[in-house]
This record gives structure tokens, sequence and C-alpha cells, in this order.
């Protein structure tokens, strides 16, 4: 049986990496990185950290244009996948890279979509338009949380075709907790345990509006000098790329962006992790680290309800007292009901070697 996976951005790569293993020694599976994240900062860097071999295509897919980027990702995903004929796709997030699902479902070959059901109502939001393609033109989807299942119903897809398999993030950091731990990069930066603010920044609708990203730089100067904290931005080349013309102040720390293990460890000490990220909240509730998302949505309701979230918009005065409020009671709240019990990469390939032969487009 030949399972082609497809994938291009650093959050895909790091949680499939533990189910990449499992599909390696039980199916024939041709692994496909679109290279939608082309730095190695943000993509090689994790092959060689995670233990993931090399994969079998890389398409090299053009960014920076909407269109000729969905455009070539549907081109040259069509072409691997005509060469290749898979028996099904497997597809994890709402990135452009999903959309290989398009030619996918044209020649029917079935799809399997992980972190299927989320939804922000928002369609502000690039990934928001693309999660819901992918959900309704997939044979197979395989949630994280009851709530996201529960998403999916709403929209009429069929309960067969659901199965929660929990947040594979867990069997990742589960499996490289030594490694994590042995970091150095704390010692590097002379950093102390709850001493810095640990700030990710980079979705479209946030830093490609001159007047949002001021918003942002504003509240993390004002919350440096407020907690009187280091604030530590490793940068992505997203916002990078769109601060040729203004002055960061100060006291904001731009570093290059940071390997799974080193990230992972400044993100276990940091007095307050805050982003725009969907998946560092994932990553700040299982650290039992306060999280700020600044964002006027989001697909993760989740940690909000755990209490370990606070969504606190892009008003500077808010994201502030946002920060003032969650890091005043320490977070210690149980993650496996949203994070799953980090057995997710076993049930992936389970669910998968059962279901492969008996899915209806």
């Amino acid at each position: 049986m030949k399972i082609m996976s497809i994938f291009g951005t650093r959050p895909e790569i790091i949680r499939l990496s533990r189910i990449f293993s499992l599909l390696d020694t039980n199916f024939n599976h041709i692994m496909v990185n679109t290279s939608q994240n082309y730095t190695y900062e943000l993509n090689s860097v994790f092959f060689d950290e995670l233990e993931i071999r090399k994969p079998d295509y890389d398409l090299k897919i053009r960014t920076g244009k909407y269109g000729p980027e969905v455009s070539d990702i549907i081109t040259k995903s069509e072409e691997v996948l005509q060469k290749e004929k898979p028996d099904i796709l497997l597809i994890l997030g709402d990135t452009n890279s999903g959309l290989a699902a398009i030619p996918a479902a044209h020649h029917g070959i079935k799809i399997a979509h992980l972190e299927s059901g989320m939804r922000s109502y928002d369609f502000r939001m690039p990934e928001e338009k693309n999660r819901i393609i992918i959900d309704h033109l997939s044979s197979l989807l395989l949630p994280y949380t009851t709530y996201s299942r529960e998403n999916l119903i709403r929209e009429n897809i069929h309960p067969g075709k659901i199965y929660v398999v929990g947040n594979p993030i867990i069997d990742v950091i589960n499996y490289f907790t030594p490694k994590i731990d042995s970091s150095k990069i704390m010692e590097k930066m002379n950093l102390e345990p709850n001493s810095y603010f640990l700030v990710t920044a980079h979705r479209s609708e946030n830093v490609d509006n001159p007047e949002t990203l001021e918003k942002i730089f504003t509240s993390l100067q004002n919350i440096g000098k407020r907690f009187k904290k280091r604030v530590i931005y490793p940068i992505h080349p997203r916002t990078l790329s769109k601060l040729k013309k203004r002055k960061v102040p100060n006291n904001i720390e731009l570093i290059k962006p940071l390997g799974f293990f080193d990230f992972s460890k400044l993100e276990k000490n940091a007095f307050c992790l805050i982003t725009d990220s969907g998946t560092v909240p994932e990553e700040a509730l299982y650290f039992k680290r306060p999280c700020v998302t600044i964002r006027e949505s989001t697909e993760r309701p989740e940690y909000i309800e755990e209490g370990a979230n606070i969504l606190a918009g892009l008003d500077p005065k808010n994201i502030e007292e946002a920060v003032k409020l969650i890091t005043l009671y320490k977070v210690d709240r149980a993650w496996n009901k949203s994070l799953g019990d980090g057995k997710t990469a076993l049930r992936v390939a389970n669910i998968l070697r059962g279901k492969i032969n008996r899915l209806t487009y």
C-alpha cells in the first residue's frame, strides 16, 4: 500500500516527524516537501534534528504572491500524484501545501486530513478557507479533539469518516525530551527561567498590515518595560521583510528562527508566551506556561477553555492587561483533554492500515 505525505512548513514537519517513522516502516511511503517554508531555519533544520529522512520530492514552490504559489502547488503536486499513484494522500493542517488535495480529489486519490475540523469562523484568515476545502475533499478526517469532530459533523461530514487521534506534538516532545532538556540556548543567551517573554508573530493578517505590525511592536515594547523582562523574538522571514523601514524598539531582541530543541527549551522556561501562532498555544499548555494570543480569532478555543490562553486581539492596552492577568496565577491545567495521550502517531498508522482499502471517495 502506498501512502504519500505532503508538507512544507515548520509546524507540519515537526508534527509529522514521528508519524513519518511509522509510515516508512509499515507502508510504501512517498514524502513530498513543497518547501513552502524555504529557509534552512524553517525547513531543513528539522530534518536534521528530528531524524527525518530526505524527502523523495522537493517541489521548490514559488512563494510570495498567492496566485503563483497556489498554482505551483497544484501543478507540481499533480505531476507527482500522477507519477506515483498513491492509494492515499496524507495532509496535516491548513497551509497552502494542503491544497494538493485539489488535484488528488480530481484524480480520485483518497485523502486523509490530520488536524481536520479546526474552525475560527473568520474568513480573513487564509488558513480558514484552506481547512474547509481540504476537509470537504477528504475521505478520512483525523481531528485532534472532539471539539473539532463536532465542527465536522455540523458541516454534514459523516461521523463514520472521522477518528479523533490527539495532537502529534505530544509524541514529538516526549520522544525528544532529553534533547530539549540538554539544549544550551539558555546559557548562550544568558537567560534565567521566567526572566523573559518569548514572542512569535508572522501571520499575514498581522504582519502584512503596517498599522497592525505597529500595534504588535508597541505592545511588546510596553510589556517589556512594564514587567522589566527581556523580550525574545525569533523572527520569521515574512515579518523581517516588513521591517526594512521600521525602527525596532531597543528592548525587543530579534533573533533568527530557532531549531525545535532550542525553541522548546525557551518555551518551557519563559515567563509568558506571546504569539499569533496556532501551534505555540498547544506547546504552552503542555509546558504549563502562560500564553497570550495576539489575534482577533482562533481555531483552537480548547486552550482558552482550559484557562491556559487569552485571546487578546491587537489593541496594545488589551494585550498588556491580558499578560498581567494570565501571569497572576500558575498555569497548572490538565493538557490531555485537549492534546491527547501522546500515542497519536501509532493511532494514525493503525487507522490508515485498517481503513485504506475501505474508504469511499
